[in-house]
């Protein structure tokens, strides 16, 4: 096993038992499903004895990202939380990573590599932020709603419940 994947399963694995204990339900969702993905791939790459694939799409890794991506968009559009938007956009560049590779037979495999990997970064740093800043939220204010009931309702919705005069 490399230093990397060490360090990547132990820092998801530390990220994910900090959101158990202090995180409510989004940061849950956001770090088992940066868990899944993570020991996910480990998996998949030890099944298979196979490295990362540079020279073309690996389609596990995007069939991965879609499905994390899928998530965190929908993580981000119900939580009560600005973080996931971010871990969204940026799996979202993982993602656009794989067709840029398709499209683009000159796309060097380093270039690929860093539009697939650093964004991962990224979004480990990011929940980690998220779920600092959100303790400490709780720590100042208290407890506050992890999810949005909906979206504000529109002026038509608010004239219809004023009483009539």
């Amino acid at each position: 096993m490399s230093p990397l994947l060490t360090i990547n399963l132990v820092s998801v694995l530390i990220l994910a038992a900090a959101a158990l204990r202090w995180g409510d339900a989004p940061e849950r969702a956001c770090a088992a499903t940066l868990f899944v993905m993570t020991y996910g791939d480990a998996a998949y790459h030890a099944l298979l004895f196979q490295g990362p694939v540079y020279g073309s799409v690996d389609i596990w890794h995007l069939v991965i990202d879609l499905g994390v991506a899928a998530a965190f968009i929908g993580i981000a559009l119900r939580a009560n939380r600005v973080y996931p938007l971010w871990l969204a956009a940026f799996q979202l560049v993982s993602v656009i990573s794989h067709f840029a590779r398709e499209l683009t037979e000159s796309l060097p495999r380093l270039a690929y590599g860093l539009m697939t990997y650093v964004p991962y970064y990224v979004v480990l740093l990011v929940m980690a932020a998220g779920l600092r800043f959100h303790i400490r939220r709780k720590n100042r204010y208290g407890p506050y709603r992890s999810w949005r009931n909906s979206s504000s309702p529109s002026r038509a919705d608010a004239r219809r419940s004023l009483p009539s005069a």
